[in-house]
């Protein structure tokens, strides 16, 4: 189970907190954490690269892959099996991350 919040959970929390407190200094306090929170970057996953760096990125992949298979079917290597292998999973990772594209 993990351990995060959300940012906004956890900005809601502190509103509460806030709500029921009394004490100007922890009021101080907890308002200065509150903004520390909205300020963090969200724990939600963001897409690192754009849909055109992803389609260059698997573009860049098949043409690696049909390299690496052209040669594999004039001499067979375990080396380059393993390495077809790993860009196949690659490509269906970026393909996953592209939406199923």
């Amino acid at each position: 189970m993990s351990n995060l919040i959300s940012r906004q959970a956890a900005i809601d929390a502190i509103n509460a907190y806030l709500g029921l407190s009394a004490v100007s200094r922890t009021i101080q306090n907890m308002t200065s954490i509150q903004e520390i929170l909205e300020n963090l970057s969200s724990a939600e996953s963001e897409q690192r690269y754009t849909e055109e760096e992803l389609r260059v990125f698997k573009h860049g992949i098949s043409l690696s892959l049909l390299s690496k298979k052209s040669a594999q079917h004039w001499r067979y290597d375990e080396d380059t099996a393993t390495e077809i292998k790993f860009l196949e999973r690659l490509y269906e990772k970026v393909g996953a991350d592209m939406g199923g594209e």
